[in-house]
C-alpha cells in the first residue's frame, strides 16, 4: 500500500503586480532609518537578485476563501473525486483568512472548516485541521496526508497550501517585494501501486534562527500596526542553502536513491540566487556537477513571486498540466519536492509519478 496524487489543481490570483509598482515607495531600514537610494534603484537590485519581475495578489474586495475554495475544487475535479469521498482535510496557511477591511488574522474557525463548508462537504467523518508550518507547510502536510493513509485512518485527502501574504506586507520594507498570494491543492490517494511517495524527512530547529522571519512592526515608525512580514535575509539564505541539500540527501537516503535517479526538482521558491546555491551545494554533497540540474529545477519566482506555503502545489500542478515550458511529468518520473521557512524549518519529499 502507498499513497499518490491523483488530482491537483491551482489558482494565480487575479491582481498582476509588476516591480515597477513599487517606484513610488519610500523605503527603510529594519532600525528605522529612511534608505538613501531611490526607489528605481533598490527595485532593479532586488530584481537582480531574486529574479522577481511580477507577482499576484488576490482582489481586495475578497476574503481568503473563494481562492482557497476554486483551487480546491479543481484539484477534486482532476481527482475525478466526489467531495464527500474524502477522508480529510488538511490546509497549510500562515495567517488564517485575511477579511477584507481589517488587518487582524481570523483562524477561527479554521480554514480546513471554513473549505470543508465552501466545498458543501457533508461527510463528518471527515476530518478538517489547519498547519501553521512556514513556507514548507504544504509539504509538511503532505507528509500528514500520506501517514494518516499509511496508517489506515484514510483513503483520499485534500491538502492545501493558500498564502495571502499581501495583506501582510509593510510597504516600506524592501522584502515587501518578495512576497505574493496564491493556492496550491492536490488530492492524496490511497494506492496499491509501487510509485507515489517514496520518502520524506524534515528539521525543526527553531534556536538562534527562530527570529530569521517573523511578523512586527512598520520599518517606518510612524506607522501603526504590529503585524508585519520582515525577515533577516542573510540569515535565511544561510539557513536554506546550508540545509536543504542535507533535508534532500536524508530523504534520498531514506528512499535508497541516488541523486541521479531524480528527474526533478521542485524547490521553494524564495530567490533564484538562493535556488542556484541550493543546487549548488546539493550537487557537492553529492557529487555531481552543476551540469546534471540543467533541465531539471522549473522555476515560478519570476512571475509569481514568493507565494510561501503556496509555492510548491502551485508549481507542480502547472507542470502535470504541461504549463510551464520543457516540464512535465511522465509514468515512473522521480521528483523531489523541498521547501524551507519560518521557524526555521526544512522538509524534502521523494515521489515517482
Amino acid at each position: 500500500m502507498n499513497s499518490i496524487i491523483t488530482g491537483t489543481g491551482s489558482v494565480l490570483p487575479a491582481l498582476v503586480v509588476l516591480n515597477s509598482h513599487f517606484e513610488t515607495c519610500e523605503f527603510y531600514d529594519k532600525t528605522g532609518n529612511k534608505i538613501e537610494k531611490s526607489a528605481a534603484e533598490i527595485v532593479a537590485k532586488l530584481e537582480a537578485i531574486t529574479g522577481i519581475r511580477e507577482r499576484r495578489y488576490i482582489p481586495f474586495d475578497e476574503d481568503s476563501i473563494p481562492l482557497m475554495t476554486r483551487a480546491a475544487q479543481n484539484a477534486l475535479d482532476d481527482a475525478e473525486i466526489e467531495v464527500n469521498r474524502l477522508s480529510g482535510i488538511i490546509v497549510a496557511h500562515n495567517a488564517g483568512n485575511m477579511l477584507v477591511g481589517e488587518t487582524d488574522f481570523h483562524p477561527i474557525p479554521n480554514l480546513a472548516a471554513c473549505l470543508k463548508n465552501a466545498l458543501n462537504c457533508t461527510n463528518h467523518e471527515c476530518f478538517a485541521y489547519d498547519i501553521l508550518f512556514g513556507c514548507p507547510g504544504w509539504l509538511q502536510a503532505l507528509i500528514q496526508a500520506h501517514q494518516a493513509i499509511m496508517c489506515g485512518d484514510a483513503e483520499n485527502i485534500l491538502v492545501v497550501g493558500l498564502e495571502v501574504a499581501s495583506r501582510l506586507l509593510d510597504p516600506h520594507d524592501v522584502d515587501s517585494m518578495i512576497l505574493a498570494d496564491g493556492c496550491g491543492a492536490s488530492v492524496l490517494s490511497k494506492s496499491e501501486a509501487e510509485a507515489g511517495i517514496l520518502s520524506y524527512a524534515t528539521y525543526s530547529h527553531a534556536e538562534e534562527d527562530l527570529g530569521s522571519i517573523y511578523l512586527g512592526k512598520s520599518c517606518n515608525k510612524t506607522v501603526e500596526g504590529s503585524c508585519y512580514f520582515h525577515m533577516n535575509g542573510r540569515e535565511v539564505y544561510k539557513y536554506a542553502t546550508n540545509w536543504v541539500p542535507k533535508i534532500i540527501k536524508k530523504s534520498l537516503d531514506k528512499a535508497n536513491l541516488d541523486i541521479r535517479d531524480v528527474d526533478l526538482f521542485l524547490f521553494h521558491q524564495a530567490n533564484a540566487k538562493m535556488l542556484e546555491a541550493i543546487a549548488k551545494n546539493l550537487g557537492e554533497l553529492c557529487a555531481v556537477s552543476a551540469e546534471f540540474f540543467a533541465g531539471k529545477i522549473p522555476t515560478t519566482i519570476e512571475f509569481l513571486g514568493n507565494t510561501s506555503v503556496a509555492t510548491i502545489p502551485t508549481m507542480l500542478d502547472l507542470v502535470r498540466k504541461k504549463q510551464l515550458e520543457g516540464f512535465e511529468t511522465k509514468k515512473g518520473l522521480i521528483a523531489v519536492m523541498a521547501s524551507v521557512g519560518a521557524g526555521m524549518h526544512c522538509n524534502s519529499l521523494i515521489y515517482q509519478f
